[in-house]
């Protein structure tokens, strides 16, 4: 049963920017030139490098300069993860490394960790890792197509997969959403959508304005929410 109509209600579009595709070794190397050749001009017109220079610690110097290199708005993924001020350098490698040892390639990570600052310091063990596992155990996703579920939903890399992938999962089956491959590949929006706050009552929703529990269900598959806006324009 496909789940076209949810996923055309809650998909939002986002603009893919492109980055150089280096090894993590390669990158470090490339950090180094840059640190080194970069004009300070560009730095100091940054918005998050203070007016005295002293103030701003090479540590962070060195992050807005890798993060810019690869093509991440340095100002915004800071300013949404604050704890990637004190993240060390090398802890940022080693998540890029584990991703690209998934499938994910160099020129995906700037709309990834665009989207999803907090990945840049995630933990790779308790957060990361058990996504790709949910993915291949529970999705039944092979693992050369993480790349191409990871691009559709990215906010899949920073959902608990105990809180709320596997219960929206459960969800999903349990509304008669069977077919795993499209909920992986096209409708993993829903994955990453609220059982409480979006799922529940927007199929609420629709039976509150009369109809059935089956006719809720065949609207949020096959016709989207744009449907449930005009039903609401209908019956006010």
């Amino acid at each position: 049963m496909s789940a076209t109509a949810l996923h055309s209600s809650l998909c939002i579009s986002s603009s893919q920017s492109q980055s150089q595709s280096s090894s993590p070794s390669s990158s470090q190397q490339q950090l180094s030139f840059h640190l080194a050749t970069k004009p300070k001009s560009l730095l100091q017109n940054h918005p998050l490098y203070p007016s005295t220079h002293a103030n701003l610690s090479l540590q962070i110097q060195e992050k807005i300069i890798f993060l810019e290199i690869m093509g991440i708005e340095s100002g915004k993924v800071l300013s949404l993860n604050p704890s990637l001020h004190s993240a060390p350098l090398h802890y940022i490698h080693s998540i890029i490394s584990f991703l690209r040892s998934k499938g994910i390639r160099h020129k995906d990570l700037p709309r990834i960790f665009g989207m999803c600052p907090k990945l840049l310091t995630a933990d790779i063990k308790t957060d990361i890792d058990p996504v790709f596992n949910f993915l291949s155990q529970d999705l039944k996703v092979p693992e050369h197509n993480f790349r191409r579920v990871i691009n559709k939903c990215p906010r899949l890399l920073v959902s608990s997969v105990r809180d709320q992938l596997k219960p929206a999962l459960f969800f999903l089956q349990r509304l008669g959403f069977k077919d795993l491959e499209a909920l992986a590949y096209q409708d993993s929006i829903l994955l990453v959508s609220s059982v409480e706050n979006t799922l529940i009552p927007k199929l609420k929703y629709l039976e509150g304005i009369g109809l059935s529990r089956d006719e809720a269900l065949v609207m949020r598959m096959y016709h989207g929410f744009e449907a449930i806006e005009l039903a609401n324009v209908a019956v006010t």
